[in-house]
């Protein structure tokens, strides 16, 4: 064997010893991300992507994503997560800039209730240039709000200033999105509806109501029809009523079970 013949062998030798170290992980090519951490979906011009998971990280499937189009009326593209919780929207026409929003639906009482997902950015993007909009289901973030409301009014002959009252609700059973044995203590707060709670998940509770140290009595309370009796609990659901967009728990609060005006208890 001639000397050219000895180098040939030699490098071949190195080659193969240099591929098989980077195939066993000499290399950080291909490698996976750590356990419980995926890699962010890269932006691709001309499209808008995200991932959309709930408070725990699970993704959520069949969200709805809507591109629309700042710069053109009545202009959209819609799409649905996957069962990864992914989505792709092809926003390259026309041309623009988009705002991206993405809802979520929750079943109570045989309703189909939309449920606002908040972003991880809601700055608008350009079509051209495309990007990465992720959400996720955050019940506590007020600014976002549109799950049930509870609605504290107070009977004829209270005079307490409802912002200061506590309000302390308890799950009975499974909400509707599948929690359960949760407790809410809150201060109404005013709003143009009247002082609420917001952001009370859906389902059943035993609600109770304090001012200043004393407990309330309450009842459900109703635009029409017989009035409840007052208690010193209520348990019960959420009701459209007094002219509520989505289903509303709407009570009523005395300092006394049964106020000297109503004619029902003075009969009692």
């Amino acid at each position: 064997m001639n000397r050219l013949s000895k180098s040939a062998l030699l490098l071949t030798a190195l080659l193969g010893l240099s591929l098989t170290v980077t195939a066993c992980g000499g290399g950080d090519a291909g490698a996976s991300p750590p356990p419980g951490k995926e890699e962010p979906l890269p932006a691709q011009a001309g499209y808008v992507t995200g991932k959309i998971v709930d408070e725990q990280g699970h993704p959520i499937v069949r969200a709805e994503v809507v591109a629309d189009n700042t710069l053109f009326y009545n202009t959209n593209v819609i799409g649905y997560t996957d069962a990864s919780g992914t989505y792709r929207l092809d926003i390259r026409q026309p041309v623009g800039t988009w705002h991206v929003t993405a809802t979520m639906t929750l079943n109570y009482e045989g309703q189909t209730i939309p449920i606002d997902l908040v972003p991880e950015s809601d700055e608008v993007l350009a079509g051209t240039v495309g990007g990465v909009r992720n959400f996720s289901f955050k019940p506590a973030a007020t600014q976002y709000g549109n799950l049930g409301l509870v609605n504290i009014r107070t009977g004829i002959g209270f005079y307490g200033d409802p912002g200061e009252m506590t309000v302390t609700l308890k799950s009975v059973g499974t909400l509707a999105d599948g929690s359960s044995n949760k407790t809410i203590a809150a201060k109404p707060v005013q709003s143009g509806d009247g002082y609420i709670i917001k952001n009370v998940m859906y389902g059943t509770y035993l609600a109770t109501v304090s001012y200043q140290g004393q407990d309330l009595f309450v009842r459900k309370a109703v635009s029409s029809g017989p009035d409840a009796t007052y208690g010193k609990s209520f348990t019960g659901g959420f009701w459209r009523d007094f002219y509520a967009l989505r289903p509303t728990m709407f009570l009523e609060v005395s300092d006394v079970e049964c106020p000297p005006i109503l004619q029902r208890c003075q009969d009692q």
